[in-house]
């Protein structure tokens, strides 16, 4: 397995994605709320694909911190999901939440030294 080779992949996917979020303020006619569930929606695609470009194992520094923050990801995820003391739209807007804090996290730590 190529190590950079994943990792120019997995950067590649994050900035189609990144790409693909900021397309969507082209579509001003879209409200506020629209766009940021589209938002969400690229930022969950994109980090299944990084999560399915991934090895099982890795040796490399950012590949290894890429895991780690989609493994800290998915234990909020499952936290959140077993809390039954919040209502379906504040679940709903804390998931969003999650998933974009993690987005976010991945395309810092995928910048170039």
């Amino acid at each position: 397995m190529d190590e950079q080779k994943v990792l120019e992949d997995i950067k590649a996917a994050v900035l189609l994605a990144l790409d693909n979020r900021r397309g969507l303020v082209a579509f001003s006619r879209l409200e506020a709320l629209e766009m940021d569930q589209r938002a969400r929606a690229v930022e969950r695609e994109a980090l299944e694909q990084v999560r399915k470009l991934l090895p099982a194992t890795s040796q490399g520094q950012r590949l290894q911190q890429v895991k780690t923050r989609l493994d800290r990801m998915d234990e909020a995820l499952q936290a959140l999901a077993g809390r039954q003391d919040i209502h379906d739209r504040s679940r709903a807007l804390e998931r969003d939440d999650i998933t974009w804090r993690a987005f976010e996290d991945i395309s810092w730590l995928l910048e170039e030294p």
